[in-house]
């Protein structure tokens, strides 16, 4: 008796294992894109409710407590899609709308590049913003205009970085026939610079370019 019971216990287990690991597998395939969990309290997507906002690698992520502050506020520019933070040891994009219609197609060397073309300014520390407006050809899609719209960073070079990075991007377009449904919107930068010389040095430096 004892026996038949724990044979029947077993199978049940089994049965409600097999379940589960099919359930979290159809789950997890009926979403093209990974989903990430948030690690602080969850609050509204930025770009307004409904919102699906992704990642420099294409990740569903949701907007937490756990996001830079950059990321977390409510954008006030219905034109805007995109926002990315740039350091010489982070490169992050969060798409905050329209990810049904168009998707930035993820580029980890890009990345890594801007990363490295910003490390070069690490002298003081430094936070800046800067808007860039896109246009997007009718047709093909392609990048057909850029330009900066609102701010523009304090330091010219870095303004330059800024145009160059959103020139490299590469667009998915989503609507049947693969033409483009969003061809014109706003990228929003944050920079941030790290103090890596004393003042004197810097002074240095100035005194020696002189």
């Amino acid at each position: 008796m004892n026996s038949r019971f724990l044979f029947c216990v077993l199978l049940l287990v089994c049965s409600f294992s097999f379940f589960l690991c099919k359930t979290t597998t159809n789950s997890e395939n009926a979403n093209s894109n990974p989903v990430i969990i948030p690690v602080g309290d969850i609050l509204p997507p930025p770009g307004g409710e409904g919102e699906v906002i992704l990642n420099e690698r294409g990740e569903a992520v949701p907007n937490s407590t756990s996001e830079l502050p950059f990321f977390q506020k409510k954008s006030e520019m219905p034109n805007e899609l995109f926002r990315v933070y740039l350091a010489s040891d982070s490169y992050q994009v969060r798409q905050i709308r329209s990810t049904d219609k168009i998707q930035r197609k993820p580029d980890p060397g890009g990345d890594e590049l801007a990363k490295e073309e910003l490390k070069k300014f690490d002298l003081i520390s430094f936070v800046d913003d800067g808007y860039v407006s896109i246009g997007l050809n009718t047709n093909t899609g392609k990048l057909e205009a850029i330009a900066f719209d609102r701010r523009v960073p304090r330091i010219n070079d870095i303004a330059k970085i800024i145009q160059n990075d959103a020139s490299r991007w590469n667009y998915e377009h989503l609507s049947k026939d693969g033409l483009p449904t969003v061809t014109k919107f706003l990228v929003t930068y944050q920079i941030r610079l790290f103090a890596s010389k004393s003042r004197d040095e810097i002074k240095q430096m100035l005194q020696k370019k002189k």
